[in-house]
């Protein structure tokens, strides 16, 4: 069964969550609501992120498995929004409503960069610095590694964008026809990049 997605939020002026960095041991069970959030931004944003609709959770699920396995060895981190919390104070299933990744690929000539990656955030909760909150969490892990430049890519005059831009990431150039956005189009991707403890 597909997880449902977070419901509407009545209270823009409460902080968007609590940001928790996913450990597989801990967090394994809440996979399926990390899938349940890309499909949602892929369904309802027309986001480029992977996959074309008509979407498979089952490819999703399998995706994101593969992310995972990916933490478990050092390539990868993965941070979540949550805005529900259980007694014990981890994140409830329906409340993981963002998502980041940093990816750390092995270089010799290149081991000060890390690639950003599925910047997410559910549409009921943008706008209230759900990314920034995100993005701090993983720029701080990203400097104590060693990792002082960040890059990522965007669909070109999207939100993603735009968004990237005004957490001070800067435009290195464009690409047209990078990718296929969910409406069948060709769309043009902006490469950014961003230097941290500068």
């Amino acid at each position: 069964m597909t997880p449902s997605p977070p419901p509407p939020d009545p209270s823009p002026s409460q902080p968007p969550g609590v940001v928790l960095a996913f450990h597989p041991k801990q967090h394994a069970h809440l996979t399926p609501y990390l899938a349940a959030l890309h499909a949602s931004c892929v369904t309802h944003d027309r986001t480029m992120a992977t996959f074309l609709p008509p979407l498979s959770h089952e490819k999703l699920l399998a995706w994101w498995k593969e992310r995972i396995a990916e933490v478990g060895d050092g390539r990868r981190r993965i941070w979540m929004l949550a805005s529900e919390l259980d007694a014990l104070g981890a994140p409830k299933g329906t409340g993981v409503v963002g998502v980041v990744m940093l990816v750390t690929p092995y270089s010799e000539t290149g081991a000060f960069r890390a690639y950003v990656e599925k910047l997410l955030v559910h549409r009921n909760f943008r706008g209230r610095g759900g990314a920034r909150a995100l993005m701090e969490a993983l720029e701080g892990e990203a400097l104590s590694m060693g990792r002082s430049m960040l890059l990522l890519h965007a669909e070109s005059d999207s939100l993603a964008e735009t968004v990237c831009k005004k957490l001070g990431f800067v435009e290195s150039g464009r690409v047209p026809a990078y990718g296929m956005s969910p409406t069948g189009e060709l769309r043009d991707a902006t490469f950014l990049y961003k230097q941290l403890g500068g």
